[in-house]
């Protein structure tokens, strides 16, 4: 039913729902119209107190925090008199109101007996809970299914303010408490025996990396679906992402989980976690590359294979890599491990070996002890190995298997790296259908219905770059109140400023390409704000003021950072949100 302008009477059974998008239905299932977000957001104020008093200046605060505007309690009293309208559409002028109420210095909220989706969420969690420390394990194992099935997206989505602000941190940790325990009481009742809990715990461990439970769930997921040798590649990729964020270890439960599965035989071939980074999101597009590079991989058996694929930051060099390792599988019966490169090599063979079976007191020092004991523990067997980051060749090198039957597929933001023998796949734009079909899977099929405008036009803003494209249908989807036409004209900021979600930024990888850059290519990228579509080094020359040959080398160290790409003819294109990027972050040349 369509949301109306008609308010209802006092009466019982209105049904707010607040995990998701904030609405309201009568007993009779009429819409209410609750009136614009801020409104929304005093309103959600008043109903979480049930039916306690807020003060004015405790509501303001709710809303603006410590910058309110000059009219703060004007505006409060306007919305209070719009909710009483809503509540008692028929209450004669100059008569008390009965639902919404001043009382003590503040409003207060009187329904009677509303339904709220928060108040039912958190008592089916306090109810599981009870349950399971009593023993009912499949008892609340169900209760929790049904708290965790009233979650309808982000809480109090599109609300403003502090105290909006607040509960959606409050209520998504609950949450996500919530589904690593539903998943603890699956594998515990054996439930992943019926319904394999792979899928899901691999999706739910790969969008929260850092939360070790999820981990430590997936590797006993992983052990008894008899994949013992990735639950330990797991493991091993839990703790560099711990270590990169939060300069952290593993805690003990995950390492003492670790030290217990290292202890067993492998009941299956070696394999690793090279496609849950992807797992959690739809992969369109890229047929060709992927095709071209899993015929690389699939070379000669008495060869060594090495693809390399490049491409500009945020453009989807992992992501390709881990669906072409999935698709290779087969091709490597002793399985596919991942490694995330940085400076050194020392760091990633440690990792590669401990996964590779190799116990801690075995582990040696120094990237050229561990580099062969890395090339003993590959002889033998068919392995395909992803290296994913390469910084430099002298980095990457090392880790190169040199058994074959091993392969390797490796990617890099530098299109100077220089590997003997490998073949150099370059990873483009996505072209616009395809653009549009990852906004859209990601977005949702009721975004995609619709507003295919909206998407359409948006998707032309990301460009063809799956990280904006992912980015920008994420914001849609966690913010149900936000349209595509805000996302495309967010003002004087430029189209990076809300090309955000989940912590992430598309100009993070700008930046960080931005900042090993020489000042005279520093400088030019600044140029390519102003430069043509399509430029030369006289052109850049021309903007800098400076010669040619101080141009072209500028330009040459562009073009290895992935912030540049070569055209034809001696022409090269800057992508138009790394323009953005030069023209709203770096300012003028």
């Amino acid at each position: 039913m369509a949301e109306t302008e008609r308010g209802c009477p006092l009466a019982e059974g209105v049904r707010f729902r607040l995990l998701g998008p904030m609405t309201a239905r009568t007993a009779d299932g009429a819409a209410l119209a609750l009136g614009p977000n801020q409104q929304r957001a005093l309103l959600a104020v008043l109903l979480l107190r049930a039916g306690r008093p807020v003060p004015v200046p405790e509501l303001c605060d709710a809303l603006w925090g410590e910058r309110p505007p000059a009219r703060a309690v004007g505006t409060v009293r306007t919305y209070a008199s719009r909710l009483r309208a809503l509540f008692e559409p028929d209450r004669p002028a100059r008569a008390p109101a009965r639902v919404l109420v001043f009382a003590s210095g503040g409003y207060a909220l009187r329904l009677s007996r509303p339904a709220v989706d928060i108040d039912e969420f958190e008592r089916g969690l306090t109810d599981a809970a009870r349950l399971r420390t009593a023993g009912a394990v499949r008892q609340a194992y169900r209760t929790r299914e049904r708290a965790l099935a009233l979650w309808a997206g982000c809480p109090l989505a599109g609300l403003p303010g502090p105290h909006a602000e607040a509960r959606r941190d409050r209520l998504t940790g609950l949450w996500l408490t919530a589904r690593e325990a539903h998943f603890h009481d699956a594998l515990e009742l054996g439930l992943d025996r019926e319904t394999p809990a792979v899928p899901a715990l691999r999706a739910f461990a790969a969008e929260h990396p850092l939360r070790e439970g999820a981990q430590e769930l997936l590797m006993r997921a992983l052990h008894r679906a008899g994949r013992t040798g990735e639950a330990l590649a797991v493991y091993e990729a839990t703790r560099e992402t711990l270590a990169l964020e939060l300069g952290a270890t593993p805690g003990p439960g995950l390492t003492a989980l670790h030290r217990t599965l290292r202890s067993r035989p492998t009941p299956r071939p070696l394999a690793g976690p090279c496609a849950e980074r992807g797992a959690a999101g739809p992969f369109v597009g890229r047929d060709a590359e992927s095709d071209l590079v899993l015929g690389v991989l699939a070379g000669a058996p008495e060869a060594v294979p090495v693809a390399v694929l490049t491409g500009m930051p945020g453009i989807g060099k992992t992501a390709l890599a881990a669906h072409v390792a999935e698709r290779a599988r087969g091709l490597f019966p002793d399985g596919v491990l991942r490694a995330g490169l940085g400076a050194g090599a020392a760091a990633p063979l440690g990792r590669l070996v401990r996964a590779l079976g190799a116990p801690e007191a075995a582990v040696p020092e120094g990237a050229e002890a561990r580099a062969a004991l890395y090339r003993s523990l590959l002889a033998g067997r068919r392995v395909l190995l992803l290296l994913d980051g390469a910084l430099d060749t002298a980095g990457l090198l090392p880790l190169l298997p040199g058994t074959p039957g091993c392969a390797a597929l490796v990617t890099s933001a530098s299109r100077g790296l220089v590997v003997p023998g490998a073949r150099p796949v370059e990873v483009p734009e996505l072209d616009d259908g395809a653009a549009l079909e990852l906004l859209g899977a990601v977005a949702g099929a009721r975004r995609a219905r619709q507003d295919p405008g909206g998407l359409r036009e948006l998707a032309g803003l990301c460009a063809g770059l799956p990280l904006a494209l992912h980015l920008a249908g994420r914001r849609l989807r966690l913010e149900p109140g936000l349209s595509a036409a805000e996302l495309v004209s967010p003002g004087g900021t430029g189209p990076l400023a809300r090309l955000r979600a989940d912590g992430r930024a598309v100009e993070d990888g700008f930046r960080r390409r931005a900042q090993g850059l020489s000042p005279g290519a520093l400088r030019a990228l600044r140029a390519t704000a102003t430069a043509p579509d399509r430029f030369g080094p006289a052109e850049v020359a021309a903007l800098l003021a400076a010669g040619e040959p101080e141009a072209a080398g500028a330009i040459e160290e562009l073009v290895d950072s992935g912030l540049l790409a070569p055209g034809v003819s001696g022409r090269y294109r800057c992508h138009p949100l790394v323009r953005a990027f030069a023209r709203h972050r770096l300012g003028p040349a």
